[in-house]
């Protein structure tokens, strides 16, 4: 069994060349309005592999060489792997007429929210809404980039398997059933964070759900 955590932290002006995400800047005579969170920062990240095999049929095994507890229990294997991570930043946007500023680059992109002072933190939902308000007219949003806190993932994967000895030329034949997202954890990826939009707040992206797999293999 392995395991390994991460605490880190990563700030910029833009994650990414070229205005890919959004992330183009708002006004371009204040580029220090556009300091905070990367795009890609991930605070905490937790993650744990193991194989586990059995001992029946190993040396010192209570079991008879050819008993059927050998021949039943022997060369199973269970390996798996456990993903924990928290999300990533969001940034509250605005869209349509009171997005202003980019055609003086030729940038593409949307303009930030208002912040209404209001705290992040909400008994429903993964942010509160009414932290954020659209810009009065013709005013770029105050709200800082990537200050929403993403969905976090938690991921379980797992492996069972057996391996058959076929003859004394070493041939296996190997049957194995792969499970990934074995307890089907719902796992939002991205959050809608236009104020402007009708899904305002709402999941607009998930992982994959549980996927099962059967696989049989011969080794020669």
């Amino acid at each position: 069994m392995s395991a390994n955590y991460q605490f880190s932290k990563s700030i910029d002006d833009s994650s990414t060349f070229g205005g890919a995400g959004n992330t183009v800047a708002q006004n371009w005579l204040d580029l220090a309005a556009e300091r905070g969170l990367s795009s890609f920062d991930r605070r905490h990240s937790f993650n744990m592999n193991w194989v586990l095999t059995s001992q029946v049929g190993t040396a010192g095994s209570r079991f008879a060489p050819d008993s059927w507890p050998i021949r039943l229990l022997k060369d199973w294997q269970l390996s798996g792997a456990l993903t924990a991570q928290t999300g990533t930043p969001l940034t509250a946007r605005v869209l349509g007429d009171s997005a202003i500023g980019l055609a003086q680059t030729g940038g593409v992109g949307s303009g930030r929210a208002e912040a209404t002072g209001l705290s992040l933190v909400s008994a429903s939902g993964f942010f509160n809404h009414a932290a954020f308000a659209i810009p009065a007219p013709g005013e770029f949003g105050n709200a800082g980039r990537n200050t929403i806190p993403g969905p976090s993932r938690f991921g379980v994967d797992l492996a069972f398997g057996r391996s058959f000895l076929l003859d004394e030329s070493r041939r296996r034949l190997e049957f194995r059933v792969e499970a990934r997202n074995v307890f089907n954890q719902v796992n939002f990826t991205n959050i809608n964070t236009v104020v402007n939009a009708s899904n305002y707040g709402l999941p607009i992206s998930a992982a994959p759900m549980r996927v099962l797999d059967a696989l049989v293999r011969l080794r020669f």
